[in-house]
């Protein structure tokens, strides 16, 4: 009689186990189907634009220099930029489309350098092919053929170019320049305009010499 008892109580205690664990499931929230499918990011093309421009801010802050009078206004990355004949000698190279208030369009592009033996030797060698049919052009002489406008400007160890479909107002640049490096003075600068003699400049103390 005694084990029938302890059986019964220990059925009961058993049931009501199992009783009580399926309460706390059925109390539980149902989990949607929904909230563990994975989701295409439908915001992402947004994202990346958003991105993009953040990180292009400081270099639209960095052209858009007051003192010169750039007035850029828009500034996007060249990722179609042609191939360049200096390409050859650096791979630490910026290309970036600008645009002034004045919707005026620059193809921007900059090769940097490791010293300024790099430099100048990168520059003549452009100098050996700049010439029509890629022949070379005397320095301080020389004129390059150019259907746009172009300026070329030789610093310490950097080469900066330049190109514009519009006259270059190549002070104003200069000015820019001045403005945004630790060393301003120039070796040699360049300023080419279809169907008229290439203008050589140098620019030493803030002043443009004309060579």
């Amino acid at each position: 009689m005694r084990a029938l008892t302890k059986l019964l109580v220990y059925l009961f205690g058993l049931f009501s186990i199992v009783l009580f664990a399926c309460g706390q499931e059925s109390a539980k929230k149902p989990i949607s189907l929904d909230s563990i499918r994975p989701h295409s990011n439908s915001n992402k093309p947004e994202n990346d634009a958003k991105k993009e421009k953040d990180t292009l801010g400081p270099f639209l802050n960095y052209y858009a220099n007051d003192s010169a009078s750039l007035q850029i206004a828009k500034l996007s990355i060249d990722s179609l930029g042609e191939l360049r004949f200096l390409n050859r000698f650096t791979t630490n190279i910026q290309r970036y489309l600008l645009q002034d208030s004045s919707s005026t369009s620059f193809h921007v592009c900059t090769w940097n350098f490791k010293d300024s033996s790099a430099c100048l030797e990168a520059f003549y060698n452009w100098l050996d092919q700049a010439g029509k049919n890629n022949t070379g052009i005397p320095l301080l002489k020389g004129s390059i053929p150019s259907v746009n406008h172009h300026l070329l400007i030789v610093a310490e160890k950097q080469i900066l170019y330049i190109e514009c479909e519009r006259t270059i107002n190549y002070k104003k640049w200069l000015l820019w320049f001045s403005g945004t490096t630790t060393s301003p003075d120039c070796r040699y600068i360049l300023y080419s305009q279809p169907k008229k003699r290439t203008k050589w400049f140098k620019f030493e103390n803030a002043q443009i010499l004309t060579l």
